[in-house]
């Protein structure tokens, strides 16, 4: 079923991101979130660790902790520095809680001066 809603999704957005048309400004917003869709509906993976991420908060730039989040097939992997074990055990709990994660590998190092 999501396969058939991702195909009529593209059908229909797909003929949007091909048109060019650079003198109107909507027609360029519109081709730029065509794209978008395209690229969200492409890499499930690639959205599963951005739910993650947002769920750790870690979705903005400079990444909080230097923690980094990769995601495949529903395997969803932590890496990177923490400040404590609590911490550590936190970011375990809330990644495990995200829906689409079907496990979860915690390679979180804890450095008490990070």
């Amino acid at each position: 079923m999501k396969l058939l809603r991702a195909l009529i999704l593209v059908s229909i957005v797909y003929p949007l991101a091909g048109c060019s048309n650079n003198d109107d400004p909507a027609r360029a917003v519109e081709q730029a979130v065509a794209k978008e869709i395209l690229a969200s509906t492409a890499d499930p993976d690639k959205q599963l660790a951005e739910k993650v991420e947002r769920a750790l908060g870690v979705d903005g730039a400079p990444l909080a902790f230097g923690v980094e989040v990769t995601a495949r097939d529903g395997k969803v992997e932590l890496w990177g520095t923490v400040d404590s074990h609590a911490a550590r055990k936190r970011f375990e709990l809330i990644a495990a809680g995200v829906v689409g994660v079907k496990s979860l590998e915690n390679h979180l190092k804890v450095d008490p001066g990070a």
